[in-house]
Protein backbone atom coordinates (compact mmCIF):
# COMPACT_ATOMS: atom_id res chain seq x y z
CA UNK A 1 0.00 0.00 0.00
CA UNK A 2 0.96 3.41 -0.44
CA UNK A 3 2.35 5.90 2.06
CA UNK A 4 1.19 9.39 1.90
CA UNK A 5 3.21 11.55 3.69
CA UNK A 6 0.77 14.06 5.53
CA UNK A 7 3.45 16.29 6.91
CA UNK A 8 2.88 17.95 10.17
CA UNK A 9 -0.87 18.25 11.29
CA UNK A 10 0.19 21.13 13.67
CA UNK A 11 2.26 23.97 14.32
CA UNK A 12 5.59 23.17 16.09
CA UNK A 13 7.20 25.83 18.51
CA UNK A 14 10.74 25.77 18.47
CA UNK A 15 11.40 28.76 20.88
CA UNK A 16 14.46 31.79 20.00
CA UNK A 17 15.94 31.18 16.61
CA UNK A 18 19.12 29.23 16.55
CA UNK A 19 21.57 29.75 13.37
CA UNK A 20 22.66 26.06 13.87
CA UNK A 21 19.22 24.36 13.66
CA UNK A 22 17.61 22.94 10.80
CA UNK A 23 13.96 24.15 11.06
CA UNK A 24 10.96 22.66 8.41
CA UNK A 25 8.00 23.93 7.41
CA UNK A 26 5.17 24.50 9.99
CA UNK A 27 8.14 25.61 12.60
CA UNK A 28 7.11 28.61 14.89
CA UNK A 29 10.20 30.99 16.30
CA UNK A 30 11.11 34.31 17.82
CA UNK A 31 13.56 36.21 16.47
CA UNK A 32 14.61 39.83 17.33
CA UNK A 33 15.51 41.67 14.67
CA UNK A 34 17.13 45.71 15.05
CA UNK A 35 15.26 45.00 18.23
CA UNK A 36 12.28 44.28 17.58
CA UNK A 37 11.07 41.15 18.46
CA UNK A 38 8.42 39.28 16.15
CA UNK A 39 6.94 35.83 15.62
CA UNK A 40 7.77 33.72 12.59
CA UNK A 41 6.65 30.56 11.11
CA UNK A 42 8.89 28.47 8.39
CA UNK A 43 7.93 28.09 5.00
CA UNK A 44 10.94 26.30 3.27
CA UNK A 45 13.53 24.44 5.07
CA UNK A 46 15.97 26.72 6.23
CA UNK A 47 19.60 26.29 8.11
CA UNK A 48 21.58 29.25 9.20
CA UNK A 49 18.84 32.14 7.93
CA UNK A 50 17.72 34.21 9.87
CA UNK A 51 13.97 34.78 9.60
CA UNK A 52 14.44 39.03 8.82
CA UNK A 53 16.84 41.29 7.93
CA UNK A 54 15.81 44.92 9.11
CA UNK A 55 12.07 44.22 9.17
CA UNK A 56 12.14 42.37 6.45
CA UNK A 57 11.09 38.70 6.07
CA UNK A 58 13.73 36.02 4.42
CA UNK A 59 11.92 33.94 1.89
CA UNK A 60 12.05 30.87 4.23
CA UNK A 61 10.15 32.43 6.62
CA UNK A 62 7.08 34.50 7.29
CA UNK A 63 5.76 36.93 10.26
CA UNK A 64 3.31 35.41 12.42
CA UNK A 65 3.15 38.56 14.50
CA UNK A 66 5.33 41.30 13.83
CA UNK A 67 6.85 43.22 16.91
CA UNK A 68 7.02 46.97 17.03
CA UNK A 69 10.28 49.24 18.45
CA UNK A 70 9.78 50.16 22.08
CA UNK A 71 7.84 53.71 21.83
CA UNK A 72 9.45 54.96 24.82
CA UNK A 73 12.46 56.52 24.42
CA UNK A 74 15.52 55.50 26.59
CA UNK A 75 15.73 56.95 29.81
CA UNK A 76 19.05 57.07 30.03
CA UNK A 77 20.65 60.72 30.65
CA UNK A 78 17.22 61.86 31.11
CA UNK A 79 16.51 62.33 35.16
CA UNK A 80 13.68 64.66 35.70
CA UNK A 81 11.96 65.11 32.39
CA UNK A 82 8.96 64.39 31.27
CA UNK A 83 7.64 62.06 28.17
CA UNK A 84 5.62 63.94 25.96
CA UNK A 85 4.38 63.01 22.34
CA UNK A 86 4.30 65.02 19.18
CA UNK A 87 1.18 62.80 18.03
CA UNK A 88 3.43 60.18 16.09
CA UNK A 89 6.34 60.11 18.08
CA UNK A 90 7.09 59.81 21.51
CA UNK A 91 10.24 61.47 22.90
CA UNK A 92 11.68 63.36 26.61
CA UNK A 93 10.43 67.26 27.49
CA UNK A 94 12.52 69.31 28.19
CA UNK A 95 10.37 72.75 28.82
CA UNK A 96 8.18 74.02 31.54
CA UNK A 97 7.41 70.26 33.14
CA UNK A 98 6.35 70.85 37.05
CA UNK A 99 8.74 68.44 38.91
CA UNK A 100 7.65 69.73 42.28
CA UNK A 101 6.21 72.43 44.69
CA UNK A 102 8.63 73.54 47.71
CA UNK A 103 6.57 75.13 50.22
CA UNK A 104 7.80 77.07 54.10
CA UNK A 105 5.90 78.92 56.52
CA UNK A 106 7.24 81.22 59.08
CA UNK A 107 5.33 82.83 62.00
CA UNK A 108 7.75 84.56 64.07
CA UNK A 109 7.35 88.28 64.48
CA UNK A 110 10.36 90.07 63.43
CA UNK A 111 10.61 94.00 63.57
CA UNK A 112 13.33 96.00 61.53
CA UNK A 113 13.83 99.63 61.90
CA UNK A 114 16.28 102.05 60.27
CA UNK A 115 17.42 102.09 56.91
CA UNK A 116 19.22 99.04 54.88
CA UNK A 117 17.50 95.14 54.24
CA UNK A 118 16.69 92.95 57.59
CA UNK A 119 15.82 89.23 57.41
CA UNK A 120 12.20 88.76 58.15
CA UNK A 121 12.92 85.23 58.74
CA UNK A 122 10.54 83.83 56.05
CA UNK A 123 13.46 81.31 54.13
CA UNK A 124 13.41 78.39 52.37
CA UNK A 125 16.33 75.46 51.11
CA UNK A 126 15.29 73.12 47.99
CA UNK A 127 17.26 70.67 47.13
CA UNK A 128 16.42 70.60 43.34
CA UNK A 129 14.78 67.26 41.55
CA UNK A 130 16.43 67.82 38.47
CA UNK A 131 19.97 69.30 36.68
CA UNK A 132 19.09 72.69 34.99
CA UNK A 133 15.49 73.25 36.67
CA UNK A 134 14.17 76.91 36.51
CA UNK A 135 12.23 77.76 39.83
CA UNK A 136 8.92 80.00 39.62
CA UNK A 137 9.71 81.83 43.18
CA UNK A 138 6.61 83.35 45.06
CA UNK A 139 7.00 84.74 48.78
CA UNK A 140 4.14 86.10 50.32
CA UNK A 141 5.34 88.60 52.83
CA UNK A 142 2.66 89.27 55.75
CA UNK A 143 3.60 92.44 58.21
CA UNK A 144 2.74 95.92 59.45
CA UNK A 145 4.33 99.37 58.60
CA UNK A 146 4.32 101.79 61.55
CA UNK A 147 5.16 105.90 60.83
CA UNK A 148 4.39 107.92 64.12
CA UNK A 149 4.91 111.10 62.13
CA UNK A 150 3.14 112.22 59.19
CA UNK A 151 5.40 111.31 55.32
CA UNK A 152 4.28 109.18 53.15
CA UNK A 153 6.20 106.15 53.46
CA UNK A 154 8.38 103.69 50.88
CA UNK A 155 9.31 100.39 52.51
CA UNK A 156 10.75 97.35 50.04
CA UNK A 157 11.05 93.65 50.03
CA UNK A 158 13.77 92.17 48.76
CA UNK A 159 14.24 88.44 47.04
CA UNK A 160 17.53 86.96 48.06
CA UNK A 161 19.23 83.29 46.71
CA UNK A 162 22.14 81.58 47.41
CA UNK A 163 23.67 78.13 46.09
CA UNK A 164 25.04 75.78 48.39
CA UNK A 165 27.24 77.59 50.93
CA UNK A 166 27.84 80.24 48.64
CA UNK A 167 26.80 84.08 49.83
CA UNK A 168 23.44 85.60 49.49
CA UNK A 169 22.96 87.62 46.12
CA UNK A 170 19.32 89.93 45.72
CA UNK A 171 17.36 88.42 42.88
CA UNK A 172 14.35 90.48 43.21
CA UNK A 173 13.45 93.76 44.62
CA UNK A 174 9.56 95.69 44.87
CA UNK A 175 9.34 98.83 46.05
CA UNK A 176 5.80 99.93 47.96
CA UNK A 177 5.19 104.05 48.26
CA UNK A 178 2.29 104.29 50.22
CA UNK A 179 0.90 108.05 50.76
CA UNK A 180 0.57 109.85 53.34
CA UNK A 181 -0.01 108.61 56.56
CA UNK A 182 -1.76 109.72 59.92
CA UNK A 183 0.10 110.07 62.99
CA UNK A 184 0.57 106.57 64.52
CA UNK A 185 -0.45 104.92 61.31
CA UNK A 186 0.10 100.99 61.31
CA UNK A 187 -0.76 98.90 58.04
CA UNK A 188 -0.84 95.45 57.42
CA UNK A 189 -0.57 93.65 54.37
CA UNK A 190 0.59 90.64 52.65
CA UNK A 191 3.19 91.45 49.70
CA UNK A 192 3.44 89.44 46.82
CA UNK A 193 6.72 88.96 45.62
CA UNK A 194 7.03 86.51 42.52
CA UNK A 195 10.34 85.86 40.29
CA UNK A 196 10.98 83.43 37.71
CA UNK A 197 14.55 81.89 38.49
CA UNK A 198 17.29 80.36 36.63
CA UNK A 199 19.88 79.67 39.16
CA UNK A 200 23.22 77.45 38.25
CA UNK A 201 24.36 74.65 40.28
CA UNK A 202 25.45 71.10 40.27
CA UNK A 203 24.19 67.82 41.53
CA UNK A 204 23.60 67.58 45.11
CA UNK A 205 23.86 71.20 46.02
CA UNK A 206 21.24 73.16 47.83
CA UNK A 207 19.24 76.37 46.81
CA UNK A 208 18.26 78.63 49.60
CA UNK A 209 15.63 81.64 48.94
CA UNK A 210 14.98 84.08 52.02
CA UNK A 211 13.21 87.26 52.25
CA UNK A 212 14.49 90.77 53.41
CA UNK A 213 12.69 93.91 54.08
CA UNK A 214 13.59 97.69 54.92
CA UNK A 215 12.41 100.97 55.23
CA UNK A 216 13.87 103.96 53.74
CA UNK A 217 15.06 105.84 56.33
CA UNK A 218 15.19 105.67 60.29
CA UNK A 219 13.12 108.80 60.25
CA UNK A 220 9.75 109.35 61.58
CA UNK A 221 9.43 106.11 63.54
CA UNK A 222 9.20 104.08 60.61
CA UNK A 223 8.74 100.11 61.51
CA UNK A 224 8.05 97.38 59.23
CA UNK A 225 6.81 93.93 61.28
CA UNK A 226 7.03 90.80 59.43
CA UNK A 227 4.75 88.23 60.88
CA UNK A 228 3.48 91.45 63.34
CA UNK A 229 0.76 89.09 65.16
CA UNK A 230 3.26 86.22 65.83
CA UNK A 231 1.72 82.59 65.59
CA UNK A 232 -1.56 84.42 64.76
CA UNK A 233 -0.11 85.37 61.35
CA UNK A 234 2.25 83.86 58.63
CA UNK A 235 4.47 83.75 55.70
CA UNK A 236 4.75 82.00 52.70
CA UNK A 237 7.64 80.55 50.06
CA UNK A 238 6.05 78.70 47.17
CA UNK A 239 8.15 77.67 45.00
CA UNK A 240 7.42 75.71 41.82
CA UNK A 241 10.50 73.82 40.09
CA UNK A 242 10.09 73.40 36.29
CA UNK A 243 12.45 71.88 33.58
CA UNK A 244 14.60 73.79 31.77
Amino acid sequence: MATIDLGKIKQVWRGTYNNSTAYTVDDLVEYTDSGVTSTYICVANSTGNAPSSSGTAHASWNFVAKGVADPIPSQSGNSGKALVTDGTNASWGTAGKLLKIHTSTYSTSVATSGGGTHDTGLEIVITPQALGSKFVVHAYQQGQVFISSDPSCNWHGVIHRKVASGSFTAIHTNNYLGSTFPTNARETDITPLVIYDSPTYSSGETITYKVTAGIYTSNYGLKYTAQNSGANSRSDFIVWEVTA
